[in-house]
């Protein structure tokens, strides 16, 4: 390691950083989530351009070939905000750090923008509301533009343009072989490449930068209702009749959260969005007119302001776990999903300051239509489509010291998990 870490030094100097540096300490405490705060990689590099990266990757390479695969792991990070140990860093290993690769580049006579893998949406958003623009992005303004948008990514904006990935004109690429190469769907020697980055992550190459369609967009309308969760039934029935709609409204996107907290008991969350300026639309009124109410903060606002409120429900260095399940939407199988969730609540009870939650969110026919990249990417998806239901379940609790379920070595979390749900 120490001879990679001299290699790298003497070509990137300025780049490189070990435990004891001030960038290193900034770097590894910076990450989303606690696990991945815990973990303390050999050295951070952070690069300024693809041409760094593209030296770093040859270093690395270079070690791997001469060493052997055991010799170093390495990870890339974006803007480090998936939550699972790992996602983002590495033990004893390098992280490249991209946030440094943060160029906001508009064209709006070609109405596309060139953003750096390092970029926060939030930052996006800053620079294109001033001139009346929107993009398929990130729904918390501290998400980075790499991961998201090699993950797939929904957005409120899916009913309209489909996902995130499904926005890209073209990805600028560093190869394991150092090279830097821009893949679009037309190229036809790296359309495999473009079509591959749709959702699959980092494990094709190095991302540096992403070109995305943009779109005149104005303020919207949204916010967030909080209810009582005595309103479940309710709420159910509104969240299926959303997504069941055969005349959808592509302006509207929604997030229906069912929590409990150690510390503020149990309620009901919708996350509202429509993506117009105005209010009382009949899409939105069913989850208004749910009563008693605790919070509406429904308004009209920017995507920054509403990305922003939204960080809230999302507070960086907690330790966190997390288990999804996906199915298709049926109204039975969503009550016997919250039913699942609700008996897991004894489990867990006794944790320290933890929030345990369950979170829906839907994937309409529209949306599929509209993303080449769900076509391809689900295999079993139904003809005709039908809505698809991800079930997200979180657990955060601050104090990494209240339970050994950090790491889960006892597998309690997986005994509180209900079944069906994958544990990551």
């Amino acid at each position: 390691m120490e001879n990679l870490l001299t290699s790298l030094r003497h070509s990137l100097p300025g780049v490189v950083f070990v435990p004891g540096d001030d960038q290193y300490a900034e770097s590894t405490s910076s990450y989303f989530s606690a696990q991945e705060c815990d973990i303390k990689p050999a050295c951070i590099v952070r690069p300024q351009n693809a041409s760094e990266v593209a030296t770093i990757v040859s270093r690395l390479v270079g070690a791997i070939e001469s060493e052997g695969t055991d010799f170093l792991k390495f990870a890339i990070r974006s803007g480090g905000h998936a939550a699972f140990a790992g996602s983002a860093n590495v033990t004893n290993g390098v992280t490249v750090d991209l946030r440094a690769l943060d160029t906001i580049e508009v064209n709006q006579s070609l109405m596309t923008v060139t953003v750096g893998s390092g970029v926060s949406w939030g930052e996006v958003y800053r620079t294109l509301e001033p001139l009346g623009l929107g993009i398929s992005g990130g729904r918390h303004s501290q998400v980075g533009v790499g991961g998201l948008t090699l993950g797939g990514g929904l957005s409120h904006f899916s009913g309209q343009v489909g996902l995130v990935c499904d926005n890209v004109l073209e990805y600028e690429v560093v190869l394991a072989s150092g090279e830097i190469i821009h893949a679009t769907e037309n190229d036809s020697e790296y359309r495999d490449l473009f079509r591959a980055l749709r959702g699959a992550s980092n494990n094709f190459g190095i991302v540096t930068s992403f070109t995305f369609r943009i779109f005149p967009q104005g303020r919207v309308w949204g916010g967030t209702l909080i209810h009582p969760l005595e309103t479940k039934e309710r709420q159910l029935s509104a969240f299926h009749d959303f997504c069941a709609n055969p005349s959808f409204d592509p302006n509207a996107s929604l997030i229906q959260s069912f929590g409990f907290s150690a510390d503020r008991g149990t309620g009901c969350v919708n996350g509202v969005v429509y993506t117009k300026p105005e209010s009382e639309k009949d899409v939105i009124n069913p989850f208004i007119n749910i009563e008693p109410t605790y919070v509406n903060t429904l308004r009209e606002m920017s995507i920054t302001e509403l990305t922003k409120e939204q960080d809230a429900f999302n507070e960086n260095g907690l330790c966190q776990v997390v288990a999804s399940t996906t199915f298709y939407l049926d109204l039975a199988l969503l009550q016997r999903t919250i039913a699942a969730w609700e008996a897991s609540i004894d489990s867990i009870r006794g944790y320290s300051g933890i929030v345990w939650s369950l979170s829906l969110q839907p994937i309409v026919p529209k949306v599929i239509a509209l993303s080449p990249f769900l076509q391809t990417a689900i295999p079993t998806l139904s003809d005709p489509p039908r809505t698809i239901v991800i079930a997200q379940l979180t657990g955060t609790w601050k104090n990494t010291e209240d339970t050994p379920a950090r790491y889960d070595p006892e597998g309690i979390f997986q005994k509180c998990v209900p079944s069906g749900f994958k544990l990551y």
